[in-house]
């Protein structure tokens, strides 16, 4: 049940609500499979990335970490699912490295990436009061 809301959620492009239906999928499945089980590989695969497209980066991350040891002890090195899975964590070990330096420049690279234009960066407010002040612009 878990799955298919996550998966209908993914669809619908509601991340965030389809990042929860597939982290208490992989809960229940954790209760059902042994450690090392194919499927709970394969499902807190999918439950990363949904993780990831939610901006969820860190719980993102442990979860692909997670499906790679299993899948390593399934699949083995060699098998495409686990060479795709060893790309994935990569990029999100690099993703979450940026987001811990630099949360600001995290969100915005994101956000130009999923709308598919090139970053334009504008300056970090250097407080809160100024970056509220400078929203509005008065007319003279």
């Amino acid at each position: 049940m878990w799955s298919t809301l996550s998966e209908v959620q993914a669809y619908l492009q509601n991340f965030h609500e389809a990042a929860e239906y597939a982290r208490k999928m992989v809960e229940g499945y954790m209760k059902l499979y042994n450690p090392n089980n194919a499927a709970l590989g394969m499902s807190a695969m999918r439950a990363g990335v949904t993780h990831w497209q939610a901006g969820l980066i860190e719980v993102g991350h442990g979860m692909i970490c997670k499906a790679y040891a299993i899948l390593m002890v399934t699949h083995g090195p060699t098998h495409p699912i686990t060479k795709d899975l060893e790309a994935m964590r990569m990029q999100t070990e690099m993703e979450l490295r940026m987001f811990k330096q630099n949360e600001y420049v995290y969100h915005s690279m994101r956000e130009a990436a999923l709308k598919n234009r090139p970053m334009t960066m504008m300056n970090e407010p250097t407080s809160v009061e100024e970056g509220i002040k400078n929203l509005f612009h008065r007319r003279k």
